[in-house]
């Protein structure tokens, strides 16, 4: 199961700007087709980052953006750990390229194979990160902003 949140990046402000042009492509809020489309790779892919840890992923929900072959993503993860019963919640920014699960962080993790922080300010350029994340920790009522 995967769900959209959606967003207007530009949040309804600067109106009274004048757009400049941009001949580069820009970034487009994910749609409801999108996270269906990126539901299996997500799965897969932390099933093969995290290998003893993650049995299964039962669902997820957010909000990201798509630009050309890459999607951003901010959301959270419903998942199975090995050995335990009751399924976890995860908070975490995923990047895939490619329909692939590329990068993949957790905010509640002490321990992750990228930081958080660092994933938001590399794919600035190519998406509304900061933006994004913390729209979301505003829904969620989630402890991070950047």
């Amino acid at each position: 199961m995967a769900k959209v949140i959606k967003w207007n990046p530009e949040g309804g402000k600067n109106k009274d700007k004048p757009q400049k042009e941009e001949k580069e492509k820009k970034p487009q809020p994910l749609t409801e087709e999108d996270f269906k489309r990126l539901f299996e790779p997500f799965k897969e892919g932390l099933k093969k980052l995290y290998p003893s840890q993650v049995e299964d992923v039962l669902g997820f929900y957010g909000m990201g953006e798509k630009n050309g072959n890459k999607d951003f993503l901010v959301g959270i993860v419903l998942w199975k750990r090995y050995g335990m019963e009751q399924p976890y919640s995860s908070t975490f920014v995923a990047i895939f390229e490619d329909n692939k699960l590329q990068k993949v962080s957790f905010l509640e993790a002490k321990n992750n194979y990228w930081d958080w922080r660092v994933m938001l300010k590399t794919y600035k350029k190519e998406f509304h990160t900061e933006e994004i994340f913390n729209r979301f920790m505003e829904l969620v009522k989630g402890q991070f902003r950047v």
